[in-house]
């Protein structure tokens, strides 16, 4: 065997060119989820859309994208495949970029729905190898792979805004080329899992019974997980389409911009997502994950008004501050998930990373219609209002002392 491509296990240390690699794996993937979110404005004005149906595209990606990803999560568990995470970079890739050369509405909600497959292929596998890589620094690890994908978000408001910009939306195709390269690095250089999902082999039985046995906090921090990513999800969505509106006509040094300045404002939202996962991972491992979680919260429910009532330029650090914060709490629960199923972390993965996930950004279609009925800015003020009551249930959430007495209760006996 090829030493080169065996993995490091915790014993090793903390393997940084495989963290790395599947952090930019998952920035790669991320990239091109986010690619549907700045065009929204463009296909809204193209098709005549209500605000429900651009949140509906958005929506149809979150099912195929999110709420499948368990499946695959069992599958990394059973097989440990790594094709699979890197074919799920080169899928979304490919069909993402066909949104530039779809001939209409329908054509896009097919596109958006096949995309959405890479993008549950990739994150459990990826979610499950990034432990086994990280040593005695998982909340690093995971901060990493998290601020990966975060990046990923972030910067693809501004590319898509430019190449539509320079070249226009049939340009798009042009970038899938990146993707296939990343793809095929993942593929040759990603840690080999197979023996140890061999060594552990668990089967769909067991899976079921082991969540059984931690069901009620594992439901408490996937509901969670499920409203935090309808905020997040919510806020991807409607701040292009709601900041097109507040930054209409508006110029800066003679320069119009009104186009611009609301793929701006995303990206400076998923940017601070990016720094707030990294700076939430470290203080997890420090701290402890409740802590980080709750804390992370309750600080981002006032930034978040601020960001919405605010004039001009004013909104973009006040929604800095509430996107880290937002995110800050969200290696934590990665890892918890884990611990509470330490023997099936690509499942655990697929829950908090998918499912969850998943949940929130279908729940978007309904802050569409609130939207449409109300006005978009107290479909914005819903989000808050979800936020807000994604903190107070954060406090049932167990602690980290409380969560490894109760998974230590689980394993005595399976070792007697």
């Amino acid at each position: 065997m090829n030493k080169a491509r065996i993995v490091k296990t915790a014993d090793n240390g903390f393997d940084k060119f495989r963290v790395f690699l599947l952090g930019l794996g998952h920035f790669t993937v991320d990239v091109y989820a986010n690619l549907l979110p700045p065009l929204l404005p463009l296909f809204k004005q193209m098709y005549n859309l209500s605000y429900a149906a651009a949140a509906g595209l958005t929506s149809t990606f979150a099912v195929t994208s999110t709420l499948i990803q368990p499946i695959f999560g069992y599958i990394a568990d059973r097989y440990g495949k790594k094709w699979i995470a890197a074919l799920g970079v080169a899928w979304i890739s490919v069909l993402m970029c066909l949104l530039g050369i779809a001939p209409g509405y329908a054509a896009i909600v097919a596109i958006v729905a096949f995309a959405g497959l890479g993008s549950a292929m990739f994150h459990p596998q990826g979610a499950a190898m990034v432990p086994k890589v990280s040593g005695d620094h998982k909340g690093v690890g995971v901060s990493i792979f998290s601020a990966g994908g975060s990046l990923g978000y972030s910067v693809m408001p501004l590319i898509a805004v430019m190449i539509v910009g320079w070249f226009g939306l049939r340009s798009l195709p042009l970038l899938i080329f990146p993707g296939l390269i990343v793809s095929y690095m993942l593929y040759r250089y990603a840690p080999d899992m197979e023996e140890d999902c061999r060594k552990s082999h668990i089967d769909l039985g067991q899976v079921l019974q082991e969540m059984g046995r931690v069901k009620a906090p594992l439901a408490t921090l996937v509901t969670v997980v499920s409203l935090r990513a309808w905020v997040c999800s919510g806020m991807i969505t409607f701040i292009p389409l709601y900041f097109a509106l507040h930054f209409k006509n508006w110029t800066f040094m003679g320069h119009d911009l009104s186009l611009v300045a609301p793929g701006i404002t995303l990206f400076i939202f998923l940017i601070s997502n990016a720094i707030g996962g990294i700076i939430g991972g470290g203080a997890s491992d420090k701290y402890g994950k409740k802590p980080v979680l709750v804390t992370a919260f309750f600080a981002s429910l006032p930034f978040f008004y601020l960001a919405f009532t605010s004039p001009d330029a004013l909104v973009w650090p006040f929604i800095a501050i509430a996107g880290g914060f937002i995110y800050a709490a969200y290696p934590g629960t990665v890892l918890q998930a884990q611990e509470m199923l330490p023997r099936t972390q690509g499942m655990a993965g697929g829950l908090i990373l998918g499912f969850a996930n998943g949940v929130g950004g279908l729940l978007v279609l309904l802050t569409g219609v609130i939207s449409d009925h109300f006005g978009i800015f107290t479909g914005v003020m819903s989000l808050i209002g979800i936020a807000a009551l994604a903190a107070f249930l954060s406090l049932a959430v167990p602690g980290d002392k409380a969560l490894q007495a109760k998974v230590e209760a689980i394993e005595v006996p399976q070792a007697r």
